[in-house]
């Protein structure tokens, strides 16, 4: 019998007895209430900061309404799909909120898809209509062409040229032109609010319907972490198509009625000057993100009596500690580790608010449950790895069009997350890498962490992915892709001599590449599929 005693983390605090909480509903039916809820109760609070513009929430929701009173003459009802292809801005909250308003459901478009990856995602979804930025209507017009399914097209005009024809508006015109009357109609907690797509590493992607209810469930455990004080401001840096900007921190701080500060993309240079002029408390971010912060800019560089900065999370790949120790040190900001996926709104673990454990990504989030399960569904004890497996009401409803792909990922209520880790007797996780990653040399398993771990801690490596290479012999040998702080200062000789009494010799990688960069999704994580197709 595996105990379970102290497996999940306990309600640190109730909702009603939050600062941020005080004197606001705290139960709706959909997002589209929250927001409109919100406006009525603090409508002067600011809302989003972008650059030289300040918006407050009465504003995103009167900009909202506009949008909303536009789709409906176009035909949009509830459960039909709005899609969103706009480069981070408060656009992409006026067009989402605009749709979840009539109880359709938003659908943020991947930038960074070409023309036939488009059309794929236009077919598989067929949205009534698309909200296309300036600088991918060009892309996006190639996709329209391809697909046999063409919404209508609303141009989110920013001021990049382009010889697309295809919209029939601009999204100024509709807000300049179309009645903020409110617009809210009701809605159900099961109702579908949002669609994502998964990044498709492995064939096309898949569409991701999350329901009003998983996302509150998100909502209310990250208020409950009592993280957050009136007046914070969180800084908004992934790209806005992803899970972790909008389901992990747009719709849980707009439930507190925080602020968030959207920037167009992550940059070195405007990374501290952002967070001192806006006074941004909280941040999020990847691994890589917060590596280059530390290595390239020097804190007598930055006016720390100015710095508001709390707390800065990263998500994504697992966070070399080596860097938290640094950012630390260098910056006085403790950045915290967690663990999530599109499936289950984003975010299930979190190192928040509890000791701090080297290379855990923390502990169960209050409303779900998470367990190491083996292939036959089995909890397996503490310190066995397994499959990281989630239940509870924050996971996904399903994947769009295909059943028998929602029945594999969600078997008796348990999402199967594909990722491998294992659990110690305080309920922290240790991620080990991705089922899929795993290397099998010669009936051996071996874990990617494993390896990674221990070359993370070389002074003279900057970062490094551990792949499996297939091999006639062996099935498949290790390789060690490696970029050095310094090119040149490291031989592949050296670098398995160090891991010599580190790790088993069977783990030693027998392949050692160096690189200047590595493949990355939009998050910032390491594309392992593509360096494994770039072994010769």
């Amino acid at each position: 019998m595996v105990d379970k005693g102290r497996r999940y983390l306990k309600t640190r605090y109730s909702l009603d007895s939050l600062p941020t909480l005080q004197g606001k509903k705290l139960h709706f039916d959909s997002i589209a209430e929250m927001i409109t809820t919100r406006a009525q109760e603090i409508p002067d609070n600011i809302h989003v900061y972008y650059y030289d513009q300040v918006i407050t929430y009465a504003q995103t929701n009167e900009r909202s309404n506009r949008v909303a009173n536009y789709l409906k003459k176009k035909g949009v009802t509830k459960g039909d799909i709005v899609s969103v292809m706009v480069l981070n801005s408060p656009e992409v909250y006026y067009t989402m909120f605009g749709a979840q308003k009539l109880g359709a459901v938003a659908g943020a478009i991947n930038y960074m898809l070409k023309g036939p990856e488009i059309a794929y995602v236009l077919d598989d979804s067929k949205p009534k209509v698309a909200f296309v930025g300036s600088e991918f209507m060009a892309e996006f017009a190639r996709g329209w062409e391809l697909a046999q399914h063409k919404p209508i097209v609303v141009e989110v005009a920013t001021g990049i040229q382009h010889d697309a024809k295809i919209a029939e508006t601009t999204l100024a015109d509709i807000l300049a032109t179309y009645p903020a009357d409110e617009a809210l109609v009701p809605q159900s907690l099961d109702d579908p609010f949002l669609l994502l797509y998964s990044s498709g590493t492995t064939g096309y992607p898949k569409g991701i319907l999350l329901s009003n209810r998983n996302q509150f469930s998100i909502c209310r455990d990250m208020a409950r972490f009592g993280a957050n004080e009136p007046g914070d401001v969180m800084m908004i840096i992934l790209p806005m198509f992803h899970t972790n900007p909008l389901c992990v921190w747009t719709y849980p701080y707009t439930y507190q009625g925080l602020a968030l500060c959207i920037r167009k993309m992550f940059s070195p240079q405007d990374f501290w000057p952002a967070i001192l002029q806006y006074g941004v408390t909280i941040v999020m971010g990847v691994p890589a993100m917060y590596a280059y912060v530390v290595n390239a800019i020097d804190p007598k560089d930055i006016d720390m009596s100015k710095l508001k900065l709390r707390y800065a999370f990263s998500g994504a790949a697992p966070m070399p500690q080596e860097v938290v120790q640094a950012f630390k040190e260098k910056f006085g900001v403790l950045v915290v580790d967690g663990y999530g996926l599109t499936e289950a709104v984003g975010v299930s673990t979190s190192s928040y608010g509890a000791p701090i454990k080297p290379r855990a990504i923390g502990q169960a989030f209050f409303e779900q449950e998470v367990e190491i399960m083996d292939d036959d569904h089995n909890i397996l004890p503490y310190g066995e790895v397994g499959e990281i497996c989630i239940r509870g009401e924050a996971v996904m409803l399903g994947y769009l069009n295909k059943p028998e792909a929602t029945a594999e990922a969600i078997r008796d209520g348990w999402l199967h997350t594909g990722d491998l880790g294992y659990m110690d007797e305080e309920g922290y996780i240790f991620y080990v890498g991705r089922k899929k990653e795993m290397i099998n040399r010669g009936g051996e398993n071996i874990y990617p962490r494993e390896i990674e771990i221990p070359l993370e801690a070389h002074p003279k490596i900057a970062e490094v992915a551990v792949i499996g290479v297939p091999d006639p012999a062996l099935g498949e040998r290790v390789k060690a892709c490696i970029i050095l702080k310094e090119p040149g200062t490291m031989t592949a000789e050296e670098v398995k001599e160090y891991l010599a009494d580190k790790i088993a010799k069977y783990k030693i990688p027998e392949f050692v590449e160096f690189y200047t960069e590595f493949p990355r999704n939009p998050t910032g994580k390491i594309m392992k599929g593509e360096l494994q197709k770039m072994h010769k």
